[in-house]
């Protein structure tokens, strides 16, 4: 038998029914058992994956970033004196921020069209196991390419404005 509750009401409803039950079949025994409650301890496994994966992604993602940030780093170190002659010649910080950009634009381009189908591929293999399946939307994607390419601005922009201020000839002295 099925019965419908408002929800919060079940410990009294499960107490009311068991009291009706006791008096009309005290011979029987009743199980009573909340569905919302038997499928919470179905998806207990899931719900610890989705806890475990979402460590594991926010870690992942802090690598990911302090990698970011440490290769635009170096790159600014290694072509200071690059930036330097560059003001020299004329170029404005806008110039040579477009220039990092550009090149590092390139890589997260190139890094979504090997990573996005076979994210696809996995995610939709991994949705055949369930018999309600949702669909994996492009906005999702779109979303992540957006997010990693603003993470990679504030790094690049940050290095690169720090690079681009200083004094030019003293960048080509040193060097």
């Amino acid at each position: 038998v099925l019965i419908k509750y408002r929800e919060g009401e079940w410990p009294k409803l499960k107490k009311d029914i068991e009291q009706l039950c006791q008096k009309e079949y005290p011979e029987n025994k009743i199980r009573l058992s909340n569905m919302e409650e038997t499928y919470d301890n179905y998806l207990k496994s899931e719900q610890t994956l989705l806890k475990l994966l979402s460590c594991v992604a926010v870690v992942c993602i802090l690598i990911a970033v302090f990698g970011v940030f440490s290769l635009v780093t170096l790159a600014c170190e290694q072509r200071r004196k690059e930036i330097a002659v560059r003001k020299v010649n004329g170029a404005t910080i806008k110039d040579i921020l477009v220039m990092f950009v550009k090149e590092y634009l390139l890589l997260l381009i190139i890094a979504a069209a090997i990573a996005f189908p076979i994210g696809y591929v996995l995610m939709k293999q991994w949705l055949q196991s369930y018999v309600e399946q949702t669909s994996i939307d492009a906005w999702i994607y779109l979303v992540i390419f957006a997010g990693i390419a603003f993470i990679i601005a504030i790094c690049i922009g940050w290095r690169v404005w720090q690079a681009a201020r200083q004094n030019p000839a003293e960048v080509i002295k040193n060097e």
